[in-house]
């Protein structure tokens, strides 16, 4: 493609500084956002793709987020949390929301938001060794409880007494302890040599390398990530949805025949028909996190130490590269979708969930609404009953005050004086004879 049309059209801040992406290709890439001439080497497809994928990372972590938050609160209900399967799906979550932020939150901050192309784990070095080691520790946790999954599903088709003895639910949180402790001593490494500060006067911060050793994040620690990340997740989920398929074929099969036959009781075929949905909501999503992720692994694995190198083809390298990162994260934030495509308990689940947070709210205006007038009605009656005892007390006061004028009068007291008896007449009646 010519490189040479419309660069200049493109109001696009420079997107050539060496990103977590940019690792991979050629480590001696220099940097000049001024120079035009840099400029050309990104035609403007590349650049309008670039800048596309830039809000789609953004996109990504937002509704990955939203989903992943969504399912753990479904999957934590008491109908789903009883099952081993969404115990594992919940780290899953956990783990998606986890390692959606590091890499992606980076593309959009350097092509979209940074003036000069700056990486969000080149601000310190504590922002480089954090993001790096939460995102590795991030993906592959997650892809190996999706693994879990996939495998305790096929052993309790195999054996029959795996349920019983090793696939218990109180188990299920030490497989999963187990699994995050393997992952977080495997990268711990990232937390303490990944990165340095160059000497002064550059004084900034290099990611995804060591001091000595420019390769030791990429490529040599990549191929390890990519090995346990997915190439061995991979093997053993293809493995395992082989068999519950094969599984799940005969199982209807059999339950067919023993309809046609005895017509079997309505429970025994609810229960299989539940635990055929949790099969196929399973092999839907291993199936779709294979299909994500295998695109990015073989590229790195087979055909990114063969594309050429010359300064013309490094532009497509890039927008290859973002690309199929795009596709590896976007089967962390569609899981959600999944399951509401495949599992009816799922979507059951979801509404009422929505219905109870619905009813919760207006419960909660009723009650505003309700305890607001209460207490206007409870102010107007006292206000009332204030008013009529003020009322009652002016009455009795001014009848006082009348009854005390009354008898303070001189008419009053001439009356009085004249009625009452004299003490020459008590006198009178002590000294009369009985």
């Amino acid at each position: 493609m010519n490189t040479s049309t419309s660069d200049s059209a493109l109001f696009l801040p420079p997107i050539f500084q060496v990103t977590s992406m940019d690792y991979l290709f050629d480590k001696d890439l220099v940097l000049n956002t001024s120079s035009i001439s840099t400029s050309r080497d990104y035609s403007s497809f590349y650049r309008i793709v670039i800048r596309c994928l830039s809000f789609y990372a953004l996109i990504l972590v937002i509704v990955g987020t939203l989903g992943n938050f969504l399912t753990i609160i479904v999957l934590c209900r008491r109908k789903l949390r009883r099952f081993v399967t969404m115990r594992y799906l919940i780290a899953v979550s956990v783990c998606d929301i986890i390692s959606l932020y590091g890499w992606n939150l980076n593309n959009f901050y350097k092509f979209t938001i940074s003036s000069n192309g700056t990486n969000l784990e080149e601000k310190s070095l504590v922002h480089c060794r954090v993001m790096s080691y939460l995102t590795f520790v991030g993906l592959q946790l997650s892809s190996w409880c999706l693994t879990a999954v996939s495998l305790d599903r096929c052993l309790s088709l195999y054996f029959l007494t795996w349920k019983h003895k090793y696939g218990k639910l109180a188990r299920t949180k030490y497989h999963i302890a187990f699994l995050t402790i393997i992952c977080l001593l495997l990268n711990s490494h990232i937390l303490f040599v990944n990165g340095f500060r160059t000497d002064p006067p550059e004084n900034t911060i290099r990611c995804y390398r060591t001091r000595s050793n420019k390769f030791y994040i990429y490529p040599q620690w990549e191929r390890v990530h990519l090995v346990v990340y997915n190439l061995c997740p991979f093997i053993i989920m293809l493995s395992c949805n082989t068999y519950i398929i094969h599984a799940t074929i005969r199982s209807a099969r059999i339950r067919t025949i023993r309809r046609a036959a005895n017509g079997s009781s309505k429970g025994v075929f609810s229960g299989a028909s539940r635990h055929r949905q949790l099969s196929i909501m399973l092999m839907l999503v291993t199936f779709a996190f294979v299909i994500l992720t295998l695109p990015s692994c073989i590229y790195f694995v087979f055909f990114r130490h063969r594309m050429p190198t010359n300064k013309n083809s490094r532009a497509f390298r890039h927008m290859v590269q973002i690309c199929l990162g795009s596709v590896q994260f976007t089967s962390h934030a569609i899981n959600f979708f999944l399951y509401c495509f495949s599992a009816t308990n799922f979507r059951d689940e979801l509404r009422d969930f929505l219905r109870d947070l619905c009813l919760h709210r207006s419960t909660d205006s009723k009650f505003r609404q309700s305890r607001t007038t209460t207490i206007r009605l409870t102010t107007f009656h006292k206000s009332r009953r204030v008013k009529q005892q003020l009322d009652s007390r002016s009455t009795s006061d001014n009848s006082h005050a009348e009854r005390n004028h009354i008898l303070k009068s001189p008419d009053t007291e001439k009356v009085l004086v004249n009625v009452l008896p004299k003490e020459d007449d008590y006198r009178d009646i002590e000294n009369t004879p009985n």
